[in-house]
């Protein structure tokens, strides 16, 4: 696996952001369904709530526009049928829905507009009308004159103790409400009830009230008349449960496959770590370094940590040869610098005058416009009367960088020392030990593991040893375990020591209580080593 590969694996989790893309979409698919599903049901009883009311009104306006021309009507009930009967049926041929007028004397229908003379007691003619109500209205399958079509017959009674009064049938047809609905599923049924009875747009037969269907219905009473309206309605047809359904699965897919998209830029590894320093995921963490001849402290390194919020501590020999080769190492030395320099108060607490601060420079870093004022920067905070600051550099970046004697040269006139780092495991090449002024040289730990092991590298320790001092440079040596290699370092005048053996890296406070607490601090010997 490559570089990018291993560092994408920690910092960002494909696995991860398709179970996420996964939720994100079933999420939505429920949400989308169920506000959908909501909407729709609501804007379709708010639209049944409009024809209903529009149909209530109409109802009242027709029946009050009836009831004043049967009104008109009344006073014609004292006259003779042969007098009146051309204005009644005038009158009922000019007025909407009314099939006949019949003109009512104590109890007897003596007057139509359509026969004219009869003589029919009005309980013949409709037997469920109560004649002595001021008002009411009864619905039967037909008529004696039309019996095979449905009617409504409408009594309005004049005041007085006789049965008299004017008896309007009216032609009872759902028409106008079935055009008026034909392209609306939304309100497939209707029903005008009067007593109990009903007529129905789907069913051709009156039907008794006991028969309706009962569900989806809501039932809308005609103020002042004994007549109400059933409509009936589904809340969700299976269209709409399919069409929906099939959006939201379609809407879903798509939510799904961009949240993954944006979960995979949101956490490529670039924008991962750009992101962990503005958010102040880095940390900062002190190993310890000892004098190898008195065991007693004499400094510390600086070492930059991650603890990334989903993946966990992330390791450094991943991250950082990744910022070093997509051009991010700048930007993540500068968040060191300025995380070490919060933490200077409590280090000059803890450490003596002189103490080392050891701090790692990438090579790539020397050649980066704003490298003097990075360095100019931190050391204007740094205490240069406490500490002495050491930029650890490995030995690559000497051979890579050409600027590198150049700026090694106006380090050392800031009054910065330079330590080259993992001597021996990269190009390993005497030529730049010779050419650049460095004052120390940090064996690598691979080497140091090699003692008291009869291994084909072990030589090569010595030779490492024997070396530095002919260059005349302090040696450090990383990864100190155990006491056997104490004694063989202090035995060959190793110059310095750090490891497991003294300590782990510690954080801030740790790394404060450590040195406050080493009771083999001897101030004297960290100034002078």
């Amino acid at each position: 696996m490559g570089l990018k590969g291993a560092f994408a694996r920690h910092a960002s989790n494909t696995r991860r952001s398709l179970a996420k893309s996964g939720i994100v979409a079933a999420v939505f698919f429920i949400v989308f369904i169920s506000v959908t599903l909501f909407l729709i049901d609501h804007q379709r009883t708010q639209y049944q709530h409009k024809i209903e009311t529009r149909t209530q009104k109409f109802a009242v306006n027709y029946l009050d526009n009836l009831q004043e021309m049967m009104q008109q009507i009344m006073p014609l009930t004292g006259k003779s049928c042969e007098k009146v009967q051309s204005d009644l049926t005038y009158r009922a041929a000019f007025t909407a829905g009314v099939r006949t007028f019949v003109l009512v004397k104590d109890g007897f229908a003596y007057c139509s507009s359509a026969t004219g003379n009869m003589m029919l007691g009005m309980s013949y003619i409709y037997s469920e009308i109560d004649w002595r109500k001021p008002l009411d209205m009864a619905l039967q399958e037909g008529t004696p004159m039309v019996p095979e079509k449905p009617a409504v017959a409408v009594w309005l009674r004049q005041p007085g103790p006789s049965n008299t009064g004017i008896l309007a049938t009216l032609d009872l047809t759902l028409t106008p409400y079935l055009l008026l609905n034909s392209r609306d599923r939304d309100t497939p049924g209707f029903a005008i009830v009067i007593g109990n009875h009903a007529v129905t747009t789907f069913d051709s037969n009156m039907m008794p009230l006991a028969k309706l269907p009962e569900r989806y219905t809501s039932q809308v009473a005609v103020p002042g008349y004994p007549l109400s309206m059933i409509f009936y309605h589904q809340s969700l047809t299976a269209n709409d449960m399919r069409f929906t359904v099939l959006g939201s699965l379609v809407l879903s897919l798509m939510v799904g496959v961009l949240y993954y998209y944006m979960q995979i830029l949101r956490q490529s590894p670039e924008l991962a770590l750009m992101r962990g320093i503005k958010r102040n995921e880095f940390f900062v963490e002190y190993q310890p370094v000892f004098h190898t001849a008195s065991s007693t402290i004499a400094g510390m390194e600086a070492l930059i940590r991650w603890q990334h919020p989903s993946e966990g501590r992330i390791p450094p020999d991943l991250f950082i040869p990744y910022a070093e080769s997509e051009g991010l190492i700048v930007a993540l030395t500068r968040h060191l610098f300025r995380m070490i320099v919060a933490d200077i108060p409590q280090l000059a607490q803890a450490l003596p005058r002189g103490a080392k601060l050891g701090i790692n420079l990438a090579p790539s870093h020397l050649n980066a416009p704003s490298f003097h004022d990075d360095i100019i920067e931190l050391l204007a905070e740094v205490p240069t009367n406490h500490f002495t600051v050491v930029f650890e550099i490995t030995e690559r970046g000497m051979v890579e960088e050409q600027n590198a004697l150049e700026e090694f040269d106006w380090l050392h006139s800031q009054g910065v020392e330079i330590a080259v780092d993992d001597f021996g495991t990269g190009h390993s090449a005497l030529i730049y030990l010779q050419r650049f002024t460095l004052d120390y040289l940090k064996i690598d730990r691979g080497f140091v593991n090699t003692i008291g092991q009869d291994t084909a590298t072990a030589p090569v320790l010595d030779a490492v040893i024997s070396l530095s001092k002919k260059l005349q440079m302090l040696t450090v040596a990383e990864g100190v375990e155990t006491a056997e290699q104490v004694s063989f370092l202090q035995e060959r005048d190793v110059n310095f020591m750090q490891g497991y053996y003294f300590s782990k890296p510690l954080g801030i406070e740790d790394f404060v209580a450590f040195c406050q607490n080493n009771a083999a601090f001897d101030y004297q010997a960290a100034v002078n080593p």
